[in-house]
């Protein structure tokens, strides 16, 4: 079977961790209204700002071509999303869930790294 595309094709691995930062980025903003004090709110806009951050470097990139290294790096994000959205619910554990957010964005930057290097 032969196929053809009307221009560049998504590179469904970057697509796939895009949607999921969205998604991060809006149950941030919505544990902002349970938030005990005024340090986790503003830990948690921090956090927002770093996510929406990836949020703009990942859709830049968007039509880069697939690779193995960024599939491993998406995944890897992927996998510890459920993990992420338990902790945000539970805000016993914002300090913890906060921190995973940031421990989870430098790999979304190690993709992005890849990806960047690919468009060149």
């Amino acid at each position: 079977m032969n196929t053809t595309t009307n221009g560049p094709v998504s590179n469904q691995d970057l697509v796939a961790m895009h949607g999921s930062l969205i998604a991060l980025v809006r149950r941030l903003e919505e544990s902002i209204d349970l938030a005990p004090t005024a340090a986790a709110i503003g830990a948690i806009v921090d956090r927002i700002s770093e996510v929406n951050a990836r949020v703009t470097s990942t859709g830049s990139l968007l039509l880069v071509r697939q690779s193995d290294e960024i599939a491993r790096h998406a995944h890897a994000v992927a996998e510890v999303m459920p993990r992420i959205e338990e902790e945000i619910a539970d805000l016993g554990r914002l300090e913890h869930a906060l921190g995973a957010v940031t421990a989870m964005l430098s790999t979304v930057d190690r993709a992005v790294r890849v990806a960047e290097l690919l468009r060149l």
